[in-house]
């Protein structure tokens, strides 16, 4: 919310909205959404903020740790070097 309200401030600093339409409305839709969050704020608190980060942070995609290579060497029994292809046996190392 914070880095909302300084780009605002830049914003109408610089007359960056008078520039064109896209700019008015680009600048029209940063300040509807901080109206909004400081809505939020002021109606449930910290307690909204605090909670969403929560959330945000429980959300963690498959690649984010290094248990992802572990679960899956666990769970197909290969090996690291398992998934790198590797030459085949009867490969072209003469042509």
């Amino acid at each position: 919310m914070e880095l909302k309200k300084i780009l605002i401030d830049k914003m109408e600093g610089n007359k960056s909205i008078q520039r064109s339409d896209e700019q008015q409305n680009l600048y029209k839709a940063l300040v509807e959404a901080y109206d909004a969050d400081k809505t939020i704020l002021d109606t449930y608190g910290e307690s909204a903020i605090l909670k969403r980060r929560r959330e945000d942070d429980d959300q963690v995609g498959p690649f984010a740790g290094s248990d992802w290579v572990s679960k899956r060497q666990r769970e197909g029994g290969e090996h690291a070097s398992a998934s790198t292809p590797s030459e085949p046996a009867t490969g072209s190392a003469g042509r």
